[in-house]
């Protein structure tokens, strides 16, 4: 009884003494703030508050409201489709899903929708975020700053970030199950798998990362812990319940498949832009995502043995992804593929763990030169401000406290409707009856003035990049679910020929609507509006022949009229080889006019597959108002007299695409309207 009363003393006194160092005693020993706690409690509330504040969309800035251009234009067109239940997969074609509106953006039916989700998904990333940031550190200081610089990896810069959050879900929920959990489905992989099948649905990318990380968690299931993979019918359930939810039918699920699939697999060829330094940055990417590789293999080695390759496989998915991402189209795509290499390098660092320091030694060396490396990725394409300004702008007062602003509109609905003031007034619209679309993407125009909005599937033309995908545009103006009015102009992106974007519907433009003017002084957009009886176009074939890259080939002559083109460009083995791992060479086609002038443009062979009008060379709105209008004196000197296909390669020709190339020209004969159309004069010069 003496021996443990005096254990007991010595346990008051080592007890009291603890309340000395770390807390204040109030009255007596029962009431005692530990500092620790103090601490601990901040560093979680800040955290908590930091991770809020990137995720939760609440900025007018950061969320692009609205205004013109193409980018804002889709987004907003996500918004106003979810908000009108339009489906995806037939009535939209998109590489976005039903909730794409989760990517970015405001507009105010689906804003609360937004912040709801957006603060579920917080709560997830934080769970399973503090679960891998406690296996780098027990140390709570610790663990928050790493969970910080992963949230801040995964949404700078803001309005380009979504491709790197995608990596961010599929990075936590990979790492959690090969390297942190012991068992072989947690609650918190349950979370982030009923996660990714709802961000599955935004993007489609997304869902094909999520397919793989599953795929692989499952594997491990089965042949490890010979176990059910629950992991499969949990993401499979939230995938179609959020499919319901977005108020799709079950029957549009396989169309929103097959086309997402279709206008993915045109991507590469359609939309490739190439920089002067992107070579050496892509070797940069491609180095560290190797050494990455390399480094979670062996960690994976450690652990699982050759079960170890299934993480592998998985992380290499992610990695593949990101590197199309960035370097199929090299512009401002490239911080998101950055930022995924200091995701993947902080993950590979908390996996390693204390116990391993060789491991961690190397994993600390790739974050450093995965910082840089996005550092030289930002000063190139954001010289206004670089990595350094973007992370220090994300603790600033007005982004920390912006959640909490959330709950109060005003300013965001404000700045909303400033926008679209000016959007009017830029482009005036005279009153119209009936629902309206616009070619090619400056959407924002028809919700600027409310009109009702009936978009073709695929909603912006430069998308329509296979044959298959034009001809579901043109084949729904053939409908009555076509708009009433259309709002036209021809607007290429990235140096294409005019006539490619949607040039499938050109003929049924010409035929199923009647030019009624020009909208505005600059003569950006002309007004179509749908005829009361429908004329009818003819192809009338001219020639078939084949051509080959770098030589002239000839138009038939005497065409008395437009004259359509087929081109059948298809890829070789190694052309095929090449699009899949990377991109092949830019295809050009060179035009002489008959007023002696050579014109060169991109040309994508989807769309020349497709057909398109080749001559006269409609560069502008205007001519096209001439080529359906009676006269056409403005469309003199235009008529096409050659053409001549290369590739952007030194010799001008490539083997990724076979050749001789098929082709075929026709005369395009549709009725004219006797209409002359009230063109405004041009501005007086100074």
């Amino acid at each position: 009884f003496r021996v443990s009363l005096s254990r007991y003393e010595f346990h008051c006194m080592l007890v009291s003494d603890r309340n000395r160092v770390d807390g204040i005693v109030v009255n007596s020993p029962h009431k005692t703030i530990s500092w620790k706690a103090v601490v601990h409690l901040l560093i979680w509330a800040g955290v908590i508050l930091y991770v809020f504040s990137r995720f939760i969309p609440c900025s007018p800035v950061n969320d692009y409201p609205v205004f013109s251009g193409l980018d804002n234009s889709w987004t907003q067109d996500l918004h106003v489709a979810f908000a009108g239940r339009l489906q995806f997969g037939t009535d939209i074609i998109f590489t976005y899903g039903p909730w794409g509106f989760l990517a970015r953006g405001y507009y105010p039916p689906t804003y609360l929708i937004s912040v709801i989700a957006w603060m579920l998904l917080s709560l997830v990333f934080l769970c399973a975020g503090w679960r891998v940031a406690y296996q780098l550190s027990d140390n709570r200081l610790v663990a928050g700053l790493w969970l910080v610089g992963f949230t801040a990896a995964a949404s700078i810069p803001a309005g380009d970030d979504f491709n790197a959050r995608l990596v961010a879900w599929g990075v936590l929920l990979l790492f959690l199950h090969f390297f942190v959990e012991e068992r072989a489905f947690t609650p918190i992989q349950a979370l982030l798998a009923v996660s990714l099948g709802w961000l599955s649905l935004v993007k489609f990318t997304g869902l094909v990362e999520s397919v793989m990380v599953v795929a692989v968690i499952a594997a491990d299931n089965i042949f490890r812990h010979r176990r059910f993979p629950w992991i499969v019918p949990l993401w499979v359930a939230s995938f179609v319940f959020f499919w319901v939810a977005a108020g799709q039918h079950p029957g549009s699920l396989g169309p929103f498949l097959y086309n997402s699939w279709r206008i993915t697999g045109g991507y590469t060829e359609a939309m490739m832009v190439t920089s002067k330094t992107e070579a050496g940055h892509a070797v940069c990417f491609l180095l560290i995502a190797v050494l990455l590789c390399v480094l979670t293999g062996r960690i994976a080695w450690t652990r699982h043995r050759f079960l170890g390759a299934l993480p592998l496989a998985g992380l290499g998915t992610i990695l593949f992804i990101v590197f199309k991402l960035g370097y199929v189209r090299n512009d401002r795509h490239e911080t998101a593929s950055a930022m995924a290499l200091v995701l993947i390098s902080l993950g590979c660092l908390a996996v390693a763990g204390p116990g391993r320091k060789r491991a961690a030694g190397v994993a600390l060396c790739l974050l450093i030169a995965s910082t840089l490396f996005a550092s030289s990725v930002f000063n190139r394409w954001l010289p206004g401000g670089g990595l350094r300004e973007h992370l220090a702008g994300t603790f600033s007062i007005y982004n920390l406290l912006a959640p909490v602003a959330s709950s109060y509109t005003g300013y965001l609905r404000s700045e909303y409707e400033k926008n679209l003031a000016n959007e009017r007034k830029s482009h005036p619209l005279p009153p119209m009856g009936g629902g309206a679309d616009l070619y090619s993407y400056d959407q924002t125009i028809l919700f600027a003035h409310t009109l009702p909005y009936q978009p073709r599937p695929v909603i912006q033309s430069y998308s329509a990049y296979t044959p298959e995908l034009a001809e579901i545009n043109a084949a729904h103006l053939r409908t009555t679910r076509a708009a009433s009015n259309i709002l036209f102009a021809v607007q290429p992106i990235d140096g294409r020929f005019p006539s490619l974007d949607d040039g499938r519907s050109w003929p049924e433009l010409l035929t199923l609507y009647d030019l009624k003017g020009a909208l505005d002084d600059n003569g950006k957009f002309l007004l179509l509006s749908r005829a009361a009886a429908a004329r009818e176009y003819h192809l009338i074939l001219l020639q078939n022949t084949s051509a080959r890259f770098g030589e002239p080939l000839m138009l038939p002559a005497a065409t008395n009229g437009p004259v359509w083109v087929e081109i059948d460009i298809k890829k070789s083995l190694a052309g095929t080889v090449v699009s899949t791992l990377y991109k092949p060479p830019v295809l050009m086609l060179t035009v002489s006019l008959q007023d002696h002038t050579e014109r060169r443009f991109r040309l994508v062979p989807g769309m020349a597959g497709g057909g398109f009008l080749l001559s006269p060379l409609i560069a502008d709105t205007r001519s096209f108002a001439a080529l359906a209008a009676t006269g056409r004196q403005d469309l003199a000197g235009l008529e096409v007299v050659s053409m001549v296909i290369s590739a952007r390669t030194g010799s001008g020709s490539t083997r990724c695409y076979q050749s001789p190339m098929p082709v075929r020209f026709y005369r395009l004969d549709y009725p004219l309207q006797d209409f002359k159309i009230p063109w405004p004069s041009p501005p007086a010069k100074n």
